[in-house]
């Protein structure tokens, strides 16, 4: 009988852990290019070239019809306001924890027909560095 690989998801924002996970394709990440820059002599060769620092990327998460969080879980991410909290992604792309994170906009939790849950759309800073 062939095994099933079970993907392990897990989102943790500013220490909530989401009892209610978003799926893969509702996680993206904006940004984060690594350019190449490049020291030339006047006459134009190219003596050195070096990959600078990450640059910032930008998390967004958004519910897909028919996902939601607890209401509880919302509530405590909308109290994490502007201060810097950090961001852990398992099993999404790019995955690892992120320091110093901070809304771009205040997170956004629409009402859903059960009040024990919210819709959810978020953008989060993740600064440079990072995984």
């Amino acid at each position: 009988m062939p095994t099933q690989e079970i993907m392990m998801l897990r989102l943790i924002i500013g220490g909530v852990d989401l009892a209610f996970l978003p799926p893969p394709e509702a996680v993206s990440v904006d940004g984060g290019g690594r350019p190449v820059s490049e020291r030339v002599t006047l006459d134009g060769r190219i003596v050195a070239t070096r990959s600078p620092l990450p640059a910032s990327r930008r998390l967004t998460v958004i519910a897909p019809e028919g996902f939601a969080i607890s209401a509880a879980d919302a509530e405590a991410i909308r109290a994490l306001g502007d201060g810097p909290f950090s961001v852990t992604l398992i099993g999404y792309e790019p995955g690892g924890t992120f320091g110093g994170c901070t809304f771009e906009a205040p997170p956004r939790f629409p009402l859903t027909r059960d009040p024990r849950y919210r819709g959810y759309e978020l953008a989060i800073y993740l600064p440079q560095g990072g995984p």
